[in-house]
This record gives structure tokens, sequence and C-alpha cells, in this order.
């Protein structure tokens, strides 16, 4: 591990290779700009120099950002001391039941997807590592082809999933790695349901953010690879507004709330973003979203149902 010198001596060589960089294309502009061949339009100029002033002006911010950070903390105490404030309640530990099942997300669509796909993709990945570690049966869960610009951004942005526990990263493919027989491909896609989930199968989503524009792809991968495929039953509880088609972390939330609760309305009504909802069901969450509230609000009162824990 990097230690804190070696880290800033990084951070300042960056930010000088940065400013040369930046007063290097300025050397360059002014050179053209005395050639009326090679003239550079006046957009281009402000946004350079803008970008200049921004390196410039980046110690200062950091100075100052620490300052408020500083200042916020101590605001805090005082105010606890004095007790205007009480400190938050501490959350109580989960308990958790390790579930046997196993659950891929597989990555071998990298080069399907813009820069900006794969920050949305990482970040949804580091969702399902929360959700699992908070949930009440955890699955143990594997991110299978990994490499490419996404194992770039873990290992750039996202450096912390080096302390990550039930997570295997595999650079192999899925069925490097297991028996294909026990394989089960979730895609919006399949003819196939799931109407539950067994704990002996291994459920492969698809790691891929690409607007839709790429229809039928994890099925037709699933066929290739002459593995299972099955839909989860989405349409037998609930009606959607759009296509079946749900953010990676949005399936894998729904997968750990099944084995919770054993209730696919429920895991969907409590997982499905609202926006995604015709307006039968946008009223249908509210009134389920209104109970819990009341289940909240009054514990001792008999006969309240224990949802799932969003």
């Amino acid at each position: 591990m990097e230690s804190k010198d070696t880290k800033e001596t990084t951070t300042e060589a960056t930010f000088s290779e940065k400013k040369y960089d930046i007063y290097t294309k300025l050397d360059e502009i002014k050179e053209k700009k005395e050639d009326p061949q090679q003239k550079l339009s006046k957009n281009a100029l402000k946004k350079l120099r803008k970008q200049q002033k921004w390196e410039e002006t980046r110690e200062a911010r950091k100075l100052a950002l620490k300052e408020k950070d500083k200042r916020k903390k101590e605001e805090k105490r005082k105010a606890r001391e004095l007790g205007l404030i009480q400190l938050p309640p501490k959350k109580t530990k989960v308990e958790q039941i390790p579930s046997d099942m196993k659950v891929v997300i597989d990555l071998s669509f990298d080069e399907l997807m813009t820069d900006a796909e794969i920050t949305s993709l990482t970040l949804q990945l580091s969702r399902c590592y929360s959700a699992n570690r908070s949930a009440t049966r955890p699955v143990n869960l594997y991110f299978t082809s990994y490499g490419g610009r996404v194992q770039e951004r873990f290992n750039t942005k996202l450096q912390n999933h080096i302390n990550w526990k039930n997570v295997a990263f595999e650079t192999r493919t899925y069925w490097d790695c297991f028996n294909k027989e026990k394989l089960v491909y979730l895609t919006a896609d399949s003819n196939e349901y799931v109407q539950e989930l067994d704990e002996k199968k291994i459920y492969i989503i698809g790691g891929l953010v690409d607007k839709n524009r790429h229809k039928n792809i994890c099925y037709n991968k699933s066929q290739r690879d002459e593995i299972a495929s099955a839909q989860l039953p989405i349409g037998n509880y609930i009606q959607l507004s759009t296509r079946k088609v749900l953010a990676v972390n949005h399936v894998f939330e729904i997968l750990v709330r099944w084995l919770e609760c054993k209730d696919w309305e429920k895991s969907f009504l409590e997982v499905i973003p609202q926006r995604k909802f015709n307006a039968v069901e946008r009223k249908k969450r509210q009134e389920n979203n209104d109970v819990n509230s009341i289940s909240v609000q009054y514990p001792q009162c008999e006969g309240n149902e224990k949802s799932c824990d969003e």
C-alpha cells in the first residue's frame, strides 16, 4: 500500500504535468495566432484559459474545503456539548444467515459501452456490494470477465474494493468458473420465468449499461453459450410503463430481497424505481409505503405486518 507521502508526491507530479500541458498548449496557441492561416476560435481559447485558472487555484480550493470541514466539525462538537443536537442512534448490526446461492455479474460487455456508461456500471456494482453487505441473506457474489475499463476504474477511483468481503473478482468467464448445468442467465427477453429462486443455481446478471441499444444481447449470449435463461416474473405481479429492463443493482437487490421475504411483489415494489410503474402501481406502492410508515411509528400496535427492510 502506498504511503501518504508517496500519494502526495504522485498528486503533485500529476498536477505539475497538467499545468505544464496547459502552458504548452497556450504557447502553441500564441504561435498559431501569429500565423493567419492557423487561427483558433475565441471559444476554444476561452475554454483553455478557464482550465488553466482552474488548475492554478486547485490547491487553494483544497485548503478552503479542509477549513470548511474543520469548522463544521467544531460547530457540531460545540452543539452536542450544549445539548442542541443529539448523536444519531447506533445502527443495529444485521444478523446475517448466509445463503448458498451464487450470483454472477457478467462483465464481458466492456467494448459496447461509452466511458460514461462504464462509470455508471461501476457505481451499480458498488451498490450491489452494499446491498449484499446489509442483507439478512447475503449471497456469494462474483464479477466474471473482470478487466478492461471496469478494472481500470476500480483501480483508480474505487480502490476500497480490495477490502470487499464475499466478492470474487474473476478475470475468467462464467463458463470457465462454474458448471454450465447450474447457470441461469437472467434476461427480460427469455421465454422462461423464475418462479422461485433455487439456492443451488447460479444466477447471471448482464453487466451492461447501454440505454437498450443492443436488443436481446444477454439472451443471445445465453443461447450461444448453451445455458439456461429466465426472466423475473415482474409482469405477473406489477405493471410497468416501460420495458422490463432494470439496472444491474436493481436486479441484484430484488434477488436478495426475495431471499429475505420470499415475496416477489413486495420485492419488486420496494426495489424498482417509481418512475417505471404505471399509475395503478404507483398508487399501490404509495399505499405500501404508508403501511410501512405506520408500522415504524406505532410498533406497539398488533397486526402490523413487518415488511422487508429497504
